[in-house]
């Protein structure tokens, strides 16, 4: 069986977007967890975006002409990130997944460092990335909910600005030693950043309250303040993170909070890692 890669193309989006929901609902249901594309509509929306904007690398991989996987790399930073990567249920087990993430990583060969977000019960993709070069570095629990609390004093929670890009990037490379200023101009323009304010210097920042997007805090209680303050300008919406393990006390409060552990995940890496200080809560792709 011939696997040939290509680029994607927005041709392939409805496609991929029905290989990448199928894929993830099948493994997630038969684990009895959540998939994180709930929808058709929803994949649609983030392969589109993957497929159609330039900071994204996306393939195919295709059988006697017909598209059976796919998958991503987000190259916006000097660390890239690989993620989402789905095979066809009928074409699983193949080594399709396994040319695409060769291919993927002969993208990346000149970066510092690439990660990627797995979900740990899923031992064939566990298998199939550490097999390729990849190690479990952090692991994580998906969180949703609504908090009980309010935000507390001293702080001031308040959106994201333009001006602030600067001081964010600043503290993420500090505490995470990454670069992800574009990433934080991103959420700009996609989604709802948030900045935590002590003594009028950002101790905190989040490019959104989601799964989808990272967090960074100096401290946990600088993370619990941002939390509560986002939360609270829509107190009707869950929120939903990832949650390092080794923040053992921050997830004891999450759950005193009444937020529920959904799912065991974990961030896997090649080349450069370091382990983060302060707090930080990994996005979807690392």
């Amino acid at each position: 069986m011939n696997v040939a890669i290509r680029r994607a193309q927005p041709s392939d989006i409805d496609v991929c977007a029905r290989i990448n929901y199928e894929a993830f609902k099948e493994i997630s249901d038969r684990h009895q967890f959540p998939t994180d594309f709930p929808t058709l509509e929803f994949s649609t929306e983030i392969i589109g975006l993957a497929i159609e904007s330039p900071v994204f690398f996306g393939i195919v991989a295709e059988i006697e002409g017909a598209v059976v996987g796919c998958g991503f790399m987000d190259e916006r930073n000097p660390i890239r990130g690989i993620g989402p990567v789905t095979v066809d249920r009928t074409f699983q087990g193949r080594g399709t997944g396994r040319e695409i993430m060769k291919a993927l990583l002969e993208r990346g060969q000149d970066a510092r460092g690439i990660r990627l977000v797995q979900e740990s019960f899923n031992m064939a993709s566990l298998s199939l990335y550490a097999s390729v070069g990849f190690e479990v570095k952090e692991p994580f629990v998906l969180m949703e909910g609504k908090f009980h609390s309010q935000p507390p004093y001293g702080f001031e929670v308040r959106p994201l600005a333009s001006e602030d890009v600067g001081e964010c990037a600043a503290l993420c490379k500090k505490l995470y030693r990454c670069d992800r200023t574009s990433d934080i101009e991103y959420a700009l323009n996609f989604f709802s950043p948030w900045v935590a304010c002590k003594q009028g210097r950002i101790v905190a920042y989040t490019c959104a309250v989601s799964a989808l997007s990272h967090s960074v805090a100096e401290t946990e209680a600088d993370m619990q303040a941002l939390l509560l303050g986002a939360a609270a300008s829509n107190s009707e919406a869950q929120v939903s993170f990832h949650l390092p393990m080794r923040y053992a006390s921050l997830f004891r409060w999450c759950l005193q909070e009444g937020l529920r552990a959904l799912k065991p995940m974990a961030v896997m890496a090649v080349g450069e890692y370091q382990q983060p200080h302060g707090c930080y809560f990994p996005s979807f792709a690392y």
